[in-house]
Protein backbone atom coordinates (compact mmCIF):
# COMPACT_ATOMS: atom_id res chain seq x y z
CA UNK A 1 0.00 0.00 0.00
CA UNK A 2 2.81 2.40 0.97
CA UNK A 3 4.42 1.96 -2.57
CA UNK A 4 0.80 2.64 -3.99
CA UNK A 5 0.82 5.75 -2.28
CA UNK A 6 4.26 6.58 -3.20
CA UNK A 7 3.84 5.85 -6.74
CA UNK A 8 0.73 8.23 -6.73
CA UNK A 9 2.14 11.14 -5.12
CA UNK A 10 5.70 10.42 -7.31
CA UNK A 11 3.57 10.19 -10.44
CA UNK A 12 1.76 13.55 -9.89
CA UNK A 13 4.96 15.55 -8.89
CA UNK A 14 6.49 14.45 -12.20
CA UNK A 15 3.85 15.24 -13.90
CA UNK A 16 3.37 18.68 -12.57
CA UNK A 17 6.97 19.08 -13.04
CA UNK A 18 7.44 17.83 -16.50
CA UNK A 19 4.34 20.05 -17.76
CA UNK A 20 6.46 23.51 -15.98
CA UNK A 21 9.47 22.16 -17.86
CA UNK A 22 8.33 21.74 -21.23
CA UNK A 23 5.60 25.18 -20.54
CA UNK A 24 8.53 27.23 -20.03
CA UNK A 25 11.17 25.42 -22.53
CA UNK A 26 13.57 24.29 -20.06
CA UNK A 27 12.69 20.70 -21.00
CA UNK A 28 11.89 17.77 -23.50
CA UNK A 29 9.86 14.97 -22.95
CA UNK A 30 12.07 12.30 -24.07
CA UNK A 31 9.47 8.92 -24.05
CA UNK A 32 7.89 9.20 -27.61
CA UNK A 33 4.47 8.06 -26.26
CA UNK A 34 4.07 10.25 -23.15
CA UNK A 35 4.98 12.82 -25.32
CA UNK A 36 1.90 12.07 -28.34
CA UNK A 37 -0.25 11.82 -25.01
CA UNK A 38 0.87 15.80 -23.85
CA UNK A 39 0.70 16.83 -27.74
CA UNK A 40 -3.08 15.25 -27.40
CA UNK A 41 -4.58 16.57 -24.46
CA UNK A 42 -2.49 17.64 -20.93
CA UNK A 43 -5.89 16.58 -19.43
CA UNK A 44 -5.17 13.23 -20.63
CA UNK A 45 -1.63 12.87 -19.53
CA UNK A 46 -2.63 14.12 -15.83
CA UNK A 47 -5.74 11.34 -16.13
CA UNK A 48 -3.12 8.79 -17.15
CA UNK A 49 -0.36 9.63 -14.44
CA UNK A 50 -2.88 9.90 -11.52
CA UNK A 51 -4.85 6.61 -12.61
CA UNK A 52 -2.96 4.12 -12.75
CA UNK A 53 -0.87 4.62 -9.43
CA UNK A 54 -5.10 4.71 -8.05
CA UNK A 55 -5.48 1.16 -10.34
CA UNK A 56 -2.47 -0.01 -8.19
CA UNK A 57 -3.68 0.81 -4.93
CA UNK A 58 -7.23 -0.85 -5.76
CA UNK A 59 -5.24 -3.90 -6.77
CA UNK A 60 -3.20 -3.95 -3.91
CA UNK A 61 -6.30 -3.55 -1.53
CA UNK A 62 -8.03 -6.30 -3.56
CA UNK A 63 -4.73 -8.74 -3.16
CA UNK A 64 -1.22 -7.92 -1.46
CA UNK A 65 1.34 -8.14 -3.89
CA UNK A 66 4.07 -11.14 -3.22
CA UNK A 67 7.02 -12.55 -5.05
CA UNK A 68 7.97 -11.00 -8.58
CA UNK A 69 5.21 -8.48 -8.41
CA UNK A 70 6.40 -7.05 -5.13
CA UNK A 71 9.77 -6.70 -7.08
CA UNK A 72 8.69 -4.70 -9.91
CA UNK A 73 6.48 -2.26 -7.80
CA UNK A 74 9.89 -1.45 -5.96
CA UNK A 75 11.71 -1.39 -9.08
CA UNK A 76 9.20 1.37 -10.04
CA UNK A 77 9.35 3.38 -6.93
CA UNK A 78 13.28 3.52 -7.42
CA UNK A 79 13.24 4.73 -11.12
CA UNK A 80 10.21 7.36 -10.05
CA UNK A 81 12.85 8.50 -6.90
CA UNK A 82 15.36 8.58 -10.06
CA UNK A 83 12.81 10.32 -12.02
CA UNK A 84 12.52 13.23 -9.48
CA UNK A 85 16.09 13.22 -8.69
CA UNK A 86 16.53 14.33 -12.51
CA UNK A 87 13.78 16.92 -11.99
CA UNK A 88 15.16 18.28 -9.15
CA UNK A 89 18.66 18.62 -10.86
CA UNK A 90 17.30 20.40 -14.04
CA UNK A 91 15.27 22.75 -11.40
CA UNK A 92 18.64 23.43 -9.71
CA UNK A 93 20.49 24.22 -13.18
CA UNK A 94 17.73 26.36 -14.83
CA UNK A 95 17.25 28.54 -11.27
CA UNK A 96 21.48 28.65 -11.25
CA UNK A 97 21.14 30.27 -14.64
CA UNK A 98 18.66 32.60 -14.39
CA UNK A 99 20.53 33.95 -11.04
Amino acid sequence: MQAGIFLLIAGFLDAVLTHLGITFGIIEEGNPTVKFIMEKSWSLFYLIKISLPLLLIGIILVRPLKGWLKSLITVSCVVYLSVLAFHFFWIILYLKSIT
